[in-house]
């Protein structure tokens, strides 16, 4: 049985941006899932389950995309 994953916060380890991602479904689309950072283009990225105030403002972004 498919279970949609828990949101889950991006940070990179060179300069600290930092993005939060929570997904639709078990099914990640586009824009879902990051390689490496947006801001220098390092691929040093840590992956971490998302806390309280970034889970809540990802999830509100996404049902505005919807």
């Amino acid at each position: 049985m498919p279970v949609r994953p828990h949101p889950f916060t991006f940070t990179c380890d060179r300069c600290g941006w930092k993005k939060t991602i929570a997904p639709r479904s078990d099914a990640l689309g586009p824009g879902e899932w990051c390689d490496r950072c947006e801001h220098c283009g390092s691929t040093s990225l840590s992956f971490k389950t998302a806390g309280v105030i970034d889970r809540t403002l990802a999830q509100w972004f996404a049902r505005l995309r919807r």
